[in-house]
């Protein structure tokens, strides 16, 4: 992986190009080109390359400033010790960014010898030679501090003595926990009835027909492979293979929602996307779900939805506000949001807030059902 990893707005492309060349010819293997490779995962491959860097420059401009997905990735330069900044707009950088000092290139124009842009060639000069950890300066070789994590172990002790008990008390745990899975099981298996009656007395007997409310996902609920015959006449209306396309969004990323893969998540933040149907045709719908797979405070967490029928930029009528549960359900890890029925051509989801407050949302697979008109 690279040494160097340089995050900036899609709007700076260019810009992050020269300092690119500029930094490669100079001898630093770089990383800054977000074309992702065939078969790979867009936010995978980002923070493969992030968690690898030596070095993180970020550049910050009128767009980048803005940008959550920028601002994650120097937060995680800036907690690593490894944040080096640019300015290439004259904007002040976000609030918590502006105690590290940063290179002003607003009046650079590619020169070698231009003074700021030395100075940032210098900062990550230091950072790369010091990789690859912080303690460098340290007398000790690198294996020598394994001991020192097992401080209870005197000096001349001697490993191969204690292993029987070691194994033993492995062995001893893992039944343990083998047999307090196994009791907590149980109960799942032979009383579903009452899990339901429990999700009923949580959500209210009115949650499957109220908009804005959240549906617990129950064993009936439809998931992405059987979305499409779970009920009768019904089938996921988003769907490239059910006709569905998406018309218009705030980022192509949205693409990777309804690409039938649960494990490609995209980072839509605060944004939207339009959806048409089969041939141009109205549907009727009345249920939403959305993947879930894990807990994270990047989830979505409130989203609305609307639909319109005067084309992807027209008016639109809202369907209603809804919040997921930051929480993977086992049985069903689709949550499922149901409406009134509305028909109409055009259908919206607009993301506003992850799990942890902020407008930085990662998305996963989501399903309109319902049947064409």
């Amino acid at each position: 992986m690279a040494d160097v990893f340089i995050s900036y707005a899609s709007a700076d492309r260019e810009r992050a190009r020269v300092i690119s060349e500029r930094l490669s010819s100079l001898g630093h293997s770089v990383w800054w080109d977000r074309t992702i490779p065939p078969g790979r995962i867009f936010d995978e491959v980002i923070q493969e390359a992030l968690a690898a860097a030596k070095c993180v420059v970020v550049l910050w401009s009128e767009t980048s400033v803005r940008s959550n997905w920028v601002k994650t990735e120097a937060s995680d330069g800036m907690a690593r010790h490894r944040l080096v900044p640019a300015l290439i707009d004259n904007v002040p950088p976000p609030m918590e960014f502006r105690r590290v000092q940063a290179a002003n290139l607003t009046n650079w124009s590619g020169e070698p010898d231009h003074p700021e842009f030395a100075g940032l060639v210098q900062a990550v000069g230091r950072l790369v030679s010091a990789a690859p950890t912080d303690t460098a300066k340290s007398d000790h070789p690198a294996p020598s501090r394994a001991p020192a994590t097992l401080p209870s172990a005197p000096a001349s002790s001697t490993p191969a003595r204690w292993g029987p008990r070691w194994v033993l008390g492995v062995i001893a745990l893992v039944l343990v926990a083998g047999a307090v899975i196994y009791l907590a099981q149980r109960p799942r298996e032979q009383g579903s009835q009452v899990t339901q009656a429990e999700q009923r007395r949580d959500t209210g007997p009115s949650d499957a027909t109220s908009p804005g409310r959240t549906q617990l996902p129950t064993t009936s609920s439809p998931g992405a492979a059987d979305a499409p015959r779970s009920v009768a006449g019904r089938m996921n209306l988003i769907a490239p293979e059910n006709g569905g396309q998406m018309l218009a969004a705030s980022s192509e990323g949205w693409a990777y929602v309804v690409d039938g893969k649960e494990d490609t998540g995209t980072w839509v933040d605060t944004g939207m996307a339009v959806f048409g149907f089969k041939d141009g045709r109205a549907a009727t719908f009345d249920t939403f779900t959305m993947l879930i797979p894990d807990s994270a405070g990047t989830n979505v967490r409130d989203f609305e939805l609307s639909s319109g029928n005067e084309g992807p930029t027209g008016r639109f009528e809202p369907i209603g506000k809804f919040s997921t549960q930051n929480v993977r359900m086992i049985k069903q890890p689709f949550q499922e949001f149901r409406f009134s029925p509305v028909t109409a051509k055009y259908f919206k989801i607009r993301t506003l807030k992850n799990h942890d407050g902020s407008e930085a949302v990662r998305a996963f697979e989501m399903q309109l059902l319902g049947k064409l008109d």
